[in-house]
């Protein structure tokens, strides 16, 4: 399968600053609980076409018995 078009351009990544975490005011986000990553992470989905964005918040909620959802981004068809 070939590349699509942004694959094929080179990448260089610039380093305004280094610096090390302070971790008195975070955690390493490897060692966070499933807890943790499902109250403040964010979960990509490819939505195919059917179910609107509304429906597919609605079955997260459900599938991860939590009481917060929601969506966001460009819905773009290809």
């Amino acid at each position: 399968m070939g590349q699509l078009p942004f694959e094929k351009r080179s990448k260089e990544i610039y380093i305004k600053k280094e610096c090390e975490t302070d971790w008195n005011y975070g955690q390493n986000p490897n060692e966070r609980s499933v807890k943790e990553l499902l109250d403040f992470g964010i979960i990509n989905l490819n939505k195919q076409q059917g179910p609107s964005s509304h429906q597919i918040s609605d079955y997260v909620k459900r599938v991860l018995h939590v009481n917060k959802a929601g969506h966001s981004g460009t819905l773009v068809n290809f």
